[in-house]
Order: structure tokens, then sequence, then C-alpha cells
């Protein structure tokens, strides 16, 4: 098998309404400039020498992107809804993607994906140089909603 180098990444975070849970999801995919692509969901490694982007670059539509991702979708009104990814970086190692999704304030997503990282970075001695956290959050209004963060890699 033929390994893939994920050379580039960027860190994204959207949410958005639609007719349907699913339709409210890929509105939040479109919104995040993705929802054209095919993505193959990954774990959550990062490996050494990545360059983050600070935007998505532009790909042919049916691309196969490689993509660590968090959602949730909700009908409920007046629900609040959030998804959040933490990444950490290391000097020492590649670095590690943690996602959160849950009918919570952003805040809470936001704290809960740091936990995570701090933690899967003391389980294997890594120590943590960097922290970067992209986050969405949506409250429920009249169609169903939904909140996508991600980190999506290309090569």
């Amino acid at each position: 098998m033929e390994r893939v180098k994920l050379r580039k990444a960027v860190m994204l975070a959207a949410n958005a309404e639609g007719e349907t849970k699913l339709n409210a999801f890929d509105n939040a995919l479109l919104k995040a400039g993705i929802g054209n692509a095919n993505l193959v969901k990954l774990s959550s490694v990062i490996p050494r020498g990545v360059k983050w982007l600070s935007n998505v670059p532009e790909f042919p539509v049916g691309t196969v992107l490689p993509v660590i991702y968090s959602h949730l979708e909700s009908e409920e009104t007046g629900l609040i809804i959030s998804a959040a990814l933490g990444v950490g970086i290391s000097d020492e190692s590649c670095g590690l993607v943690f996602e959160y999704s849950g009918y919570c304030k952003r805040g809470e997503a936001v704290d809960m994906v740091k936990k995570m990282v701090s933690e899967g970075f003391m389980v294997r001695g890594w120590k943590l140089r960097d922290l970067r956290v992209a986050v969405a959050e949506h409250t429920v209004k009249f169609k169903p909603g939904a909140v996508l963060a991600a980190v999506v890699f290309f090569p």
C-alpha cells in the first residue's frame, strides 16, 4: 500500500441550519469549505512537519480529503450544541487531536478538548508545546442545526 504524506492541514469550524439534520450537517460542511469533498475520517494523530494553513485551499469537486472531525446535529428548538477540536503539538513527536461534541456552550466544549489533549500528551510522556482549538456553537431555532469542528489534511 502506498503511503500518503499529509503535508498541510487547516483547522476549521462552522455551524448551519437545514431542512433536515443531514442537510444542516451538509450545510455546515459547505460553510466550512469542504462540502464538495469526499471525507475520509482519521483517528487523532498528526504527523511531524505538517504545515498549518489559514484557509482551505481550492480543490476539485470530489477530491478525497483525510479529516479528523467532530459534529453534532439537533432539531430541538432552543437547544445549544457545540463541537470542538483540540490540537496539541510537540517538538519531540507528532501531534494529537481530540474531538468533542455536546449539548453545551462553546466554553464547556473548549475546556473538554483542552483537558483531553493534556491527558493524551501526559500518558505518552510528550511535552505540549502548542495547543490550538477550533469550536462551533449553535442555538437551534426554526430548523435543524449542526455544528462542525475539523482538521483537514492536504497532500
